[in-house]
């Protein structure tokens, strides 16, 4: 009789487990809600279904400043932090600015996130919403026509590591909906925490700048995982569209979204969109003084990615080079007067016209299908000069991509 019912329990979940595995590319694995929720940290919306949050203890709401705006499964509450200086420890955080006025306006916003656990390597910055004063340059002086690049001197928003010498990050601000950005973390040395850092302009005195508003999601990612090597091929697949349970670990969920070393950001789908930051819908511009990478998901059978620019609009040299390679870069042993090194660096790459290069600048990307087959890792490497000529626009860029798994392109 024991026997029995434990072969009825083992069948019913198995069913459970097993049941869901119908989406074999679903890229964020969540646990599935639950009326147990005791605090999560998931994202969840308030009781006017509008409102977002936090799913959080209400200790936990009151703690991190935050405010119970509706109720998530039984024992926690949807905690809206729209308060500045808050600290927090949540395996998934949401921040989002307070109500700023002109009388508000001109302060600092800062949030301290600390490691949930020692498992975790990196953290995700989502960008649901991202409004802040665009970049800015000097105004023009009449017979010069560069000046320096277009950097953040109103709004600024900066990471930081709190407790010890992390990657640079670069200062971002202007329109980067949906973009998002990583950080690297090591809970086995001192680097233990990071500190989000907004800083507004006040619109008193520069009534001209747009409301400042943000909504980020911050994620803890664990790189222990579980499975380790066997969890390859068509058993990847598999286990990657499973529901969370019990016996599945956060680490193991969150395998899919952990980033390779040295991107500042990660697109683990096989198929999507990336942008240059303040890419504003092509209105640009954008930001001076970058240089990271933007990196692809490479599983066993992919050998490389199509690039199709919706817009691809940089800084170039000359109206009469082709906006690659050297045409984009200066050699430093002859180089004389200052000169555009703004260019997107696409590793072995070869458009559908035939042209091969690496470095693109101009308008050399535009109306191109592209294709980048590089033995190693994939990516694409952002860079900008502090230099910006007159009538020579720098909007940024917009692709779609398609990881490959036939090298071959047809037009």
């Amino acid at each position: 009789m024991e026997l029995n019912l434990l072969s009825r329990v083992f069948v019913l979940f198995a069913a459970t487990h097993f049941g869901a595995a119908t989406d074999l590319h679903r890229s964020v694995r969540q646990a599935p809600g639950s009326i147990f929720t005791v605090g999560n940290g998931e994202p969840c919306l308030g009781s006017d279904r509008n409102t977002g949050g936090v799913c959080l203890s209400r200790n936990q709401c009151n703690t991190q400043g935050g405010k119970a705006v509706g109720f998530c499964g039984v024992f926690a509450t949807c905690c809206s932090l729209n308060a500045c200086d808050v600290r927090t420890n949540t395996k998934v955080a949401v921040f989002i600015n307070p109500p700023l006025t002109k009388e508000s306006s001109g302060l600092e916003c800062s949030y301290n996130v600390e490691i949930n656990n020692n498992n975790v390597c990196q953290m995700r910055i989502d960008f649901e919403t991202f409004n802040l004063a665009p970049p800015s340059t000097v105004d023009p002086v009449e017979n010069v026509t560069q000046r320096p690049g277009y950097t953040c001197r109103n709004d600024i928003f900066q990471v930081t590591n709190l407790q010890a010498n992390s990657d640079f990050l670069p200062p971002l601000c202007g329109d980067n909906n949906g973009q998002h950005l990583y950080v690297r973390v090591n809970a086995s040395t001192n680097s233990r925490s990071i500190r989000i850092n907004f800083k507004i302009a006040d619109r008193n005195t520069q009534p001209n700048l747009p409301q400042a508003t943000w909504k980020i999601k911050v994620t803890q990612l664990e790189c222990f995982n579980t499975l380790g090597k066997y969890r390859d091929g068509i058993f990847e697949a598999i286990t990657s569209s499973l529901p969370s349970t019990p016996l599945t670990s956060s680490a193991d969920r969150d395998e899919y979204l952990i980033a390779p070393p040295g991107c500042l950001q990660y697109y683990p789908d096989r198929a999507g969109t990336f942008e240059s930051f303040n890419y504003n819908r092509g209105s640009g511009p954008y930001i001076a003084n970058l240089a990271y990478a933007s990196c692809f998901k490479r599983t066993p059978d992919v050998c490389g990615i199509k690039l199709t620019a919706a817009s691809f609009e940089m800084a170039y040299r000359q109206e009469e080079n082709l906006y690659l390679d050297t045409d984009c870069q200066i050699n430093p042993v002859t180089q004389g007067s200052l000169q555009s090194e703004d260019y997107l660096f696409i590793p072995e790459s070869e458009t559908t016209d035939g042209l091969r290069g690496s470095k693109f600048c101009g308008t050399s990307a535009s109306n191109q299908i592209i294709a980048s087959t590089p033995p190693g890792p994939l990516y694409v490497h952002f860079h900008s000069d502090n230099l910006v000529t007159d009538d020579i626009p720098e909007a940024g860029y917009r692709f779609n991509y398609n990881v490959l798994n036939n090298c071959y392109l047809k037009k």
